[in-house]
């Protein structure tokens, strides 16, 4: 079976150099920050992370990408085990779930009180993640009524189980429900909320297609067909089994 490499990107303005001017220490550490939470999230994807992927996430050459992977080494965030790819440390991994935890938090916090559309909210809370204590992020989490997940679905709480799997990997036949998606580009939740596959929406994968990769849905009494792409990036769950 073919290695599935990761369409995940850093949103533009959050890439290493932006609003960076002059080497000042908040900026290395927001870019050392952003390195963290890139490899975190690149493994929940791919599982298997390696120095191309974390170049290609970040917007950087290989070079730079090696430069500061081997920075993150040092520093005590990450290990390169032969074979297995990049593997954040304990340090890391808690680096990082801080960050994708403030990031969903003021997602929200965008979302309710500016209310920016859930495509909008992603870019502003990544530049947002690294400039606010844990103290605030919880402080701002209750002012926004305790949320349970994201506008996009996935969990405040990041070690939370939701007991979803991906579109890709779900039974054939099965009444199932979205529950979050995992590449919050903001092309592609535009082109998630154009087919009606948004957090909530029920529907049915009726095949898959073996030489294709095409996924076929039905939605509502519509027929709709999807792609690699979208079938990894949104989860769902079968009626009647989601996790509380």
């Amino acid at each position: 079976m073919l290695r599935r490499h990761s369409s995940l990107r850093v949103p533009a303005a959050c890439r290493p150099g932006n609003d960076q001017k002059g080497a000042t220490l908040r900026a290395e550490t927001q870019s050392i920050e952003e390195y963290v939470e890139g490899i975190y999230r690149l493994h929940e994807d791919v599982h298997r992370v390696t120095t191309g992927e974390v170049a290609n996430y970040m917007g950087v050459s290989p070079g730079s990408a090696t430069t500061m992977i081997k920075r993150l080494h040092d520093l005590g965030y990450v290990v390169h085990l032969p074979y297995q790819g990049l593997t954040l440390t304990e340090k890391g991994r808690e680096l990082a779930k801080r960050l994708v935890r403030a990031h969903r938090v003021l997602e929200n916090f965008l979302q309710q009180s500016l209310h920016l559309d859930w495509h909008e909210v992603h870019e502003i809370a990544c530049r947002l993640e690294h400039h606010l204590s844990d103290e605030q992020i919880d402080m701002i989490w209750r002012k926004c009524g305790q949320p349970a997940t994201c506008p996009h679905g996935n969990p405040v709480e990041v070690d939370r189980d939701l007991g979803d799997t991906p579109l890709a990997e779900a039974e054939i036949g099965a009444p199932l429900t979205v529950t979050r998606i995992t590449d919050e580009r903001a092309e592609f939740l535009q082109h998630l909320r154009t087919i009606g596959l948004v957090p909530g929406a029920a529907l049915l994968l009726s095949s898959k297609g073996s030489v294709d990769s095409i996924y076929h849905l039905e939605r509502g009494g519509e027929k709709l067909s999807v792609g690699p792409e979208v079938a990894y990036h949104v989860w769902v769950v079968r009626d009647g089994t989601r996790s509380s």
